[in-house]
């Protein structure tokens, strides 16, 4: 298939263009208005970069990515949905709940295949995870918590994501991932929430808030807490520190996704039932990339592991998280 990027605000997007390269598609060029990012992976993969959306196109493309300003991701799904060009958009891929709709409105119309990079689902340690509680290996799931605190890098950071227009704030970016593993998990749709957004530095963002906490019953009555922050020091080895612990009735299970000093920031699983003392979990293997579950979702090849269905119901899910929310601000 031959594919494009058209918008690339954010260096995700290189995932896909790897992913897409591994798998033997043709990359056709880069649009976006503003080269920071753009310039360098045109050059990377010695691709043109277009400064007119129609130059990309009109070079007739099967498959376009993007990481565009997050409010501005809409508009490039609507304009792939009147082309008719399947689409994968790095999260989160709507701000608000008048997008939602928009959202829904094209998957409705069924033209095209969304994809979202809804990567955790296939991190090693957490498709293992997933695994076990379809095995029943934890017996009936009890609880969730899922934590998720992130190096801001301000100095680095473009304005668009101080801005809770542009970025969709910090729940929106971040809590997409836990939101959309929980109904993974789970295999059920949040209920209720309750939580709260905390503004405790950076006066000069007024909408920018750093950290975020809440708790969410599942509609089966699995109940999880979930938190995050732009907190994790500039000096850390890695961007974060990923954690996921589940509680079962038959044993309880911890995933370190990224950020342990002890491996180097190498994901593992950590798992408890009947014995005395930790178990490593045994290495699962992802049967399949994202992008291949994307590119055999537009072929109608198997069951893919995220649909459009999913990409629908966790955006929607995040974007009623995120208007539940109780604001605190702590400056």
């Amino acid at each position: 298939m031959r594919f494009g990027v058209y918008g690339c605000r954010h260096g995700h997007i290189n995932d896909f263009i790897k992913e897409m390269l591994e798998l033997g598609h043709e990359f056709l060029g880069i649009y976006e208005t503003e080269p920071d990012i753009a310039k360098g992976l045109a050059s990377k993969y010695n691709v043109p970069l277009f400064a007119d959306g129609m130059e990309l196109l009109k070079l007739k493309p099967d498959i376009l990515g993007t990481s565009a300003v997050n409010n501005r991701k809409i508009d490039v799904i609507e304009l792939c949905n009147k082309e008719g060009i399947h689409i994968m958009v790095d999260k989160p891929i709507i701000t608000s709940r008048k997008a939602c709709e928009r959202l829904e409105a094209i998957i409705n119309e069924g033209r095209i295949q969304i994809g979202m990079m809804l990567t955790e689902r296939f991190n090693s340690p957490i498709y293992g995870l997933w695994k076990m509680i379809q095995e029943g290996k934890l017996g009936e799931i009890v609880s969730f918590t899922i934590m998720k605190p992130h190096k801001l890098l301000e100095k680095t950071r473009a304005p668009w994501h101080f801005s809770k227009e542009e970025n969709g704030g910090i729940a929106i970016d971040l809590l997409i991932h836990d939101v959309d593993l929980l109904r993974w998990f789970t295999g059920s749709e949040v209920a209720s929430c309750h939580g709260y957004i905390k503004k405790t530095g950076y006066p000069q963002y007024d909408t920018f808030y750093d950290s975020v906490n809440v708790l969410i019953k599942m509609e089966n009555g699995v109940v999880a807490n979930l938190e995050a922050d732009w907190w994790m020091p500039d000096s850390y080895f890695t961007y974060g520190d990923g954690r996921i612990f589940c509680v079962g009735t038959k044993g309880r299970a911890e995933i370190r996704t990224t950020g342990d000093g002890e491996t180097k920031g190498k994901p593992y699983g950590l798992w408890i039932r009947d014995k005395e003392g930790y178990e490593r979990c045994e290495e699962v293997s992802v049967p399949i990339t994202l992008t291949q579950d994307f590119i055999n979702r537009i072929e109608g090849k198997g069951k893919a592991i995220i649909s459009n269905h999913d990409v629908l119901m966790s955006s929607r899910a995040i974007i009623e998280i995120d208007e539940s929310l109780e604001k605190i601000i702590s400056i």
